[in-house]
């Protein structure tokens, strides 16, 4: 892996890449939010990644849509298993960084453009769909109100499954909650895998969960792949949470 320059311009953010040479490791950075890290082949470091990895491999599916690039390390791992990825990201930035130092696969479909734009224009046409986008550590408002539920059943085939990358900021974060609940009040299957402890990583599932496993590490990466497993291991699925919207709290 060769050195990248460690900053690069763009109108939603400078992005910046860290090259660690002892352990050949990438990360990308933008608007104070940690989007991706990779070793040399292009495996994740992350463990909600391989969260996200193991469970759409117990999906037969093979059409997926993917809104939010990063270094676009997920598409990548999921595209070298035989899947067929789409991945539209708003900032093309973002896409030539993955392509170019992340190792992005030219065999993926990559389309610029707003997520929920793009979803509406489409009609039952995928398999699965994983939502992994962020500003900073935040889901745009967008993706998480009525009209991105409306369009994930538009864009979903039967039998479908949606997954929701969320960043929890403290251990009562409801965010993961009221976006399993857009989903249940509008008649989708919902489970959640959430990790321990305050800031971490959630992910929403809905559609097609009953029969979903926790996943386990399928592809180990050549760094940090001990304390990566220890996260994905911690990972349980959980029940989800009332919301009271009156008083801003989870029960």
């Amino acid at each position: 892996m060769r050195p990248p320059p460690s900053k690069h311009a763009s109108k939603f953010g400078v992005i910046k890449l860290h090259f660690r040479k002892r352990t050949r490791t990438l990360t990308y950075e933008q608007k104070g939010g940690w989007q991706s890290a990779a070793d040399v082949n292009g495996i994740s470091l992350d463990a909600h990644i391989h969260a996200l990895y193991g469970l759409v491999l117990q999906h037969a599916g093979k059409n997926i849509l993917m809104i939010g690039c990063g270094g676009g390390t997920l598409g990548t791992m999921l595209a070298r298993a035989g899947k067929r990825v789409s991945i539209v990201e708003i900032d093309p930035v973002s896409i030539r960084l993955a392509k170019r130092y992340f190792g992005l696969p030219r065999n993926i479909a990559c389309h610029v453009d707003d997520g929920l734009a793009f979803m509406r224009k489409k009609r039952r046409h995928y398999d699965l769909l994983i939502v992994d986008a962020f500003t900073g550590e935040k889901i745009p408002a967008h993706m998480k109100d009525a009209a991105f539920f409306e369009a994930a059943g538009r864009c979903l085939r039967r039998n479908g499954l949606a997954m929701v990358n969320v960043c929890l900021e403290r251990k009562s974060d409801p965010t993961a909650d009221r976006i399993a609940a857009g989903f249940k009040e509008r008649g989708w299957s919902v489970r959640l895998l959430d990790s321990p402890g305050a800031e971490r990583n959630a992910i929403v599932l809905a559609g097609n969960v009953k029969n979903l496993r926790r996943p386990r590490l399928l592809l180990v990466p050549e760094a940090g792949a001990k304390q990566t497993g220890k996260e994905l291991t911690a990972m349980r699925f959980r029940r989800r949470r009332s919301i009271f919207r009156n008083r801003g709290r989870v029960r």
